[in-house]
């Protein structure tokens, strides 16, 4: 085993990231596809398994057979497994395995594992990596803890305590999974405790570790300031990227949020028939939800074509880099949107909060962007020719879904035909593990050989 160790270490780094979750996930499923881990009732075939499985580990959400109806204590305890691989588990053991070894890993191979942590540099990284340990255990553990008051009543001791384990490490690591039925959490649509508590575990765990760190380094500051001035002081310490982050978090809930509104206010079969406190619940739950979590406490099925298409957008962005999140992410098109307006401006230089950011940085955002809009039209085509009959919208929904690691459905994962969930389980793979990991695996790694300056051409555009 230790050999083995030292030469998966030997890897690239790109290349480990891939394997290790293509192995949870074949892994995964051959376990679930166990008759010991399903219940006697279970009608599920081994596609189900690792479409599941798939959906597990890419923390994604969205599944051909509910889990509650399908797996038996074991294999719900294997479910919870593979969800916490691919919260950050994976890379995280990836990275304790490099630094065991301690293997020189090259320049390239260094920034492809900072950009799969949200890290500036190497430096520290040993106390980086037992830190997101220890917190998101500590986080994990206060949402269930609060979740227990709750279960323990509705489902006895037993199951309240696993079931509030269960929806907390959910939760947390935006995977949209959940044990208490086939409608995710509609039926706690007015419950106080479920729609506060998911939507902050779902905040923290898809706001970025480097953000964590950062805001508690500042904490005492922030705790200590006495007005708006002192408390604007403080955040103005933080990093460039947790104030970019920060910000562009709060203004995508917050239009979510009046979207959702405006478009299902009065609709009965959303919000219309909702006491006003359980409105205001439920809009906020489906705002935060949007950041890459997958669950619902209504039914999408049931919203208007306008909510679901604008909902596309808010999936396609995701949460932010370093997390348990998926999507473009917050930064990644918050840069490409900088870049927008800079050229519609008709300025050199993109700047950000009295900074100038670098062009390579701005690039490779929206090299990001350009391919998770190409890849999602790819799915999409092939998913009209294998369900001709399924409206585009609902199509196109599922594939975004999938791509930014959402889990949301307008009730059509387990009605599409086999080749369509096949693409839907490529998109959750390639969603989760990212376009760049991909691309730097099959890319050339010389760049000597490629990289050459020729003399300045022009070619018209517009």
């Amino acid at each position: 085993m230790k050999k083995f160790l030292r030469q998966f270490s030997s890897w690239p780094i790109s290349i480990k990231i891939i394997v290790s979750f293509a192995f949870a996930m074949f892994a995964g499923s051959l376990i679930l596809a166990m008759p010991f881990s399903q219940l006697e009732t279970s009608q599920a075939t081994y596609f189900d398994h690792l479409f599941g499985a798939i959906s597990m580990v890419a923390v994604t959400g969205l599944s051909t057979v509910p889990v509650a109806e399908t797996y038996n204590l074991f294999g719900q305890i294997v479910t919870l497994i593979l969800i916490k691989l691919g919260g950050l588990g994976l890379i995280t053991i990836v990275s304790a395995i490099i630094m065991q070894f301690g293997r020189q890993v090259s320049m390239k191979e260094e920034i492809t594992l900072q950009q799969a942590l949200n890290r500036n540099d190497m430096k520290g990284f040993r106390h980086f990596l037992l830190n997101v340990v220890k917190y998101t255990t500590i986080f994990e553990a206060l949402g269930a803890l609060i979740f227990m008051f709750k279960f323990i009543p509705l489902f006895g001791w037993g199951k309240g305590i696993f079931n509030s384990i269960f929806l907390s490490i959910s939760a947390f690591n935006n995977a949209g999974f959940d044990n208490l039925g086939t409608i995710s959490l509609q039926n706690f649509v007015a419950m106080p405790v479920v729609n506060i508590v998911v939507p902050v575990l779902i905040i923290l765990g898809g706001i970025g570790f480097s953000v964590w760190f950062d805001v508690a380094n500042h904490f005492k500051q922030f705790r200590a300031a006495r007005s708006w001035l002192d408390f604007k002081g403080t955040y103005r310490r933080l990093t460039l990227h947790s104030r970019l982050v920060i910000k562009w978090s709060l203004m995508l809930i917050l239009a979510a949020m009046i979207i959702f509104t405006l478009a299902e206010w009065n609709n009965p079969e959303s919000l219309g028939g909702l006491s006003f406190s359980a409105k205001i619940q439920a809009i906020f739950f489906q705002a935060v939800t949007l950041r890459t979590a997958g669950f619902s406490t209504l039914n999408f099925a049931e919203f208007h074509m306008f909510t679901l298409v604008a909902f596309t957008v808010f999936m396609f962005i995701g949460g932010s880099p370093g997390g348990t999140a998926g999507g473009a992410k917050t930064s990644t098109v918050a840069l490409v949107v900088k870049l927008i307006v800079t050229e519609i401006k008709g300025f050199t230089h993109i700047n950000y909060k009295n900074r100038t950011l670098e062009m390579d940085i701005v690039k490779r955002a929206l090299v990001i962007v350009v391919m998770f809009i190409l890849l999602n039209f790819i799915a999409l085509s092939f998913m009209t020719i294998f369900d001709e009959d399924i409206p585009l919208q609902y199509l196109f929904f599922e594939t975004v879904s999938a791509f930014g690691t959402v889990g949301l459905s307008a009730n059509l994962t387990a009605t599409l035909s086999r080749y369509s969930q096949t693409v839907i389980m490529f998109c959750m793979f390639i969603g989760r593990i990212g376009p760049i990991t991909i691309f730097t695996a099959l890319g050339n790694r010389d760049r000597r050989k490629r990289d050459i300056k020729y003399a300045t051409g022009s070619i018209l555009i517009g």
